[in-house]
């Protein structure tokens, strides 16, 4: 097979995913799947991904502050042209891995962080990561400025899954 012709079957297959989940899906939703079934790179799905963008073959619109990936109708219309350039084997192998495991693609991470004034100079801080509607960390505690406050509150949202972890390291040192 030529370099060419296996770019233009990874690109169809990153169309095939799409088109099989009937949803939008992120980037890293799509490189799981992939990665988890074929011999494909994280950085040329990610390569492939951009230039299926850039030829309008998928659509990318924000939800909740992430970037959703979805096939255009160029792009469905592509994958019907040209699906049987993909090998069966690999259909069939990626669809029984999303029939298997559509709950793990779709494991949803929330992170949350409030705050409220108790009286001026103390603020009650509450963070949480929740998966798929169970709190992975919970914790409440005191601030004494509106500064700091915001900025916790910031951080948590940016990192809290590398917050948590490094929590739990601490804990189980």
């Amino acid at each position: 097979m030529t370099d060419q012709s296996h770019q233009s079957e990874n690109k169809l297959i990153i169309l095939y995913v799409l088109n099989r989940l009937k949803r939008g899906l992120t980037e890293e939703q799509i490189s799981y799947i992939i990665i988890k079934n074929l011999q494909m790179s994280y950085f040329d799905i990610k390569l492939y991904i951009q230039e299926l963008i850039e030829t309008d073959l998928i659509r990318v619109y924000s939800n909740e502050n992430k970037k959703i990936l979805t096939n255009t109708d160029t792009g469905r219309q592509t994958l019907e042209l040209f699906e049987n350039k993909i090998p069966i084997y690999i259909c069939e192998m990626l669809d029984l891995y999303i029939t298997q495991n559509k709950d793990e693609i779709f494991k949803e991470v929330q992170t949350l962080a409030n705050y409220k004034e108790n009286k001026p100079g103390d603020y009650q801080i509450s963070l949480r990561l929740v998966e798929n509607n169970m709190d992975l960390i919970n914790i409440s505690f005191n601030s004494p400025t509106l500064k700091q406050t915001l900025l916790i509150c910031k951080k948590w949202k940016t990192d809290a899954e590398k917050t948590y972890a490094e929590i739990i390291k601490l804990l189980t040192k």
